[in-house]
Order: C-alpha cells, then structure tokens, then sequence
C-alpha cells in the first residue's frame, strides 16, 4: 500500500510528502495527533522542502563566487564604516524602492563581501539577483560577439530584480564594454536595483570609461536614488597577510630560542 501511495505523490510532485509519509504517520500514531494535525505537518514540510529547493535555485543563478553573509562580516574591522546603514540595508527595501547602492573604497575593504551579503538577503527574499564582476562581463560580452548574442547577454543584466556589478575601476572600460554597461544601467533605472563596488572615487570615474560623455551618463543614471557607502579602512587581505607574517616570525623567533638554550 506505501508503495503505491508514494507513486500516487510523486506524480502530485509532492516529493518530500513521498519521501516521509511514513515516519510522519508512526510519530503522529505516537503522538495521538488528530487527522488534521497529520495532514498540516506534511504540508508544511512540503512548502519548507520547497522554499529551500527554490532558495537554492536562486543562489545558483546568482553566479555568487562564494555565498557570504552580513552575519560573517567583521564590523570592528572598519570602524568608520556606516553599519547602520548596510544593516538597515539588508531589509531590501531599496529593492522595493528601486535604489541602488554604490560601495565606494580601497580593494580588501570588504566591499564585495557587503555586496554579496545583500545579494543573499535579496535571494532569501525570494528575489532574483545577478552578480558578475567587471572583468568577466567584458569577457562573456566579447564571446557573444562571436555567435551573435550580445542582446541576450545585456538581457540577462536587465531583467533581474538586483544586479552585482563588483569591482569597476579595476579595469579600463573598451567601447564595446562602456556601451553594454551604459544600456544595462540605463535600461535599469528607476525599474530595478543595482549594487556597484568601486575602488575609485566618482571624480575618478571617467579615467576608466572611453570618453566622459558615457560616464557622465552612467554616473548619473547609478547616483540618482543611490545609497552611498564609503568604507576608509585598512584591508582585510593585509591584516590576515600581516598576522600571518607575524605567526611566522615568532615561530622562527621560538625556534631559535631552543636552539640556543640547546
């Protein structure tokens, strides 16, 4: 009879109800709850197994490069940094508002750590988000040159709920890339949310895009209803290079101690 119950909810895609009616059942026995209460269990593990599954969906089409949180975060590290304000962020209301939120400092900041940390909320939201560093959207812009499917590409940037565009400055924009990046934020403004990080200045914007005409553009379109965040503090990279340096020294320092006592 189980056997054939399973098949009956599988075929309802009622996949985790399949998979656990049975130990559901013995512990309602035991535990003398009504039919009602049997039948709500099942639902709720049912609609929990499926937001996870679809909570997981979500983080994969985000292209993340690694799922970090706000909670891992090291907010004493930058101490001058406006936590009040990348938490009160972590609401996603801007997403609702349709704003966006530029990290503005020098690289190992943690800008893109902030960046990915409201990427997760966005998605535990159940909203679509795509992130993708300056770098790698020249890179898949170039490839769709070659089969002709850069208006696919561009759409793919357009369409999300909140886009990541991590780490501008860092490289020179070439005309095809400063174009692409004009019509995605463009086609975003004042209909969707876009989080920038940039280890540059707006002053400094233009060095970066072929001709100040497009950056003055884009700077426009991104600053208007946008949360600036400037972080000024030392990088996190360097503190761990440097504890790790002085790991190392007093080591050897510990080392030469015994040899000599020897």
């Amino acid at each position: 009879m189980s056997a054939a119950l399973e098949q009956k909810l599988k075929r309802l895609r009622l996949g985790w109800v399949a998979q656990s009616f049975e130990a559901q059942n013995a512990e309602s026995l035991k535990e003398k709850h009504s039919y009602l209460d049997f039948l709500e269990r099942l639902v709720d593990g049912e609609l929990t197994a499926r937001d996870n599954k679809g909570l997981m969906k979500r983080i994969k089409q985000a292209c993340f490069p690694l799922p970090k949180t706000l909670e891992e975060f090291d907010w004493n590290f930058q101490p001058k940094l406006d936590v009040k304000l990348v938490k009160t962020l972590a609401s996603c209301d801007f997403v609702d508002a349709k704003e966006n939120v530029i990290f503005v400092g020098q690289p190992g900041t943690g800008k893109t750590h902030m960046a990915i940390g409201l990427g997760m909320k966005a998605v535990q939201k159940g909203l679509h988000v795509r992130f993708t560093t300056i770098q790698d959207l020249a890179a898949e812009l170039k490839a769709a040159m070659a089969d002709e499917t850069i208006e696919d590409v561009i759409e793919n940037y357009v369409a999300p709920d909140l886009v990541i565009l991590d780490e501008l400055g860092f490289t020179p924009l070439d005309r095809l890339l400063a174009d692409a990046f004009y019509r995605i934020v463009a086609s975003r403004y004042e209909r969707s949310s876009t989080i920038i990080t940039s280890n540059k200045g707006f002053e400094s914007w233009a060095e970066d895009f072929p001709d100040a005409v497009i950056a003055s553009a884009v700077l426009d379109r991104l600053v208007h209803h946008a949360h600036l965040v400037p972080i000024v503090g030392e990088s996190f990279r360097m503190k761990d290079h440097m504890a790790k340096g002085q790991k190392g020294a007093k080591t050897k320092k510990n080392g030469r101690t015994r040899h000599k006592g020897k």
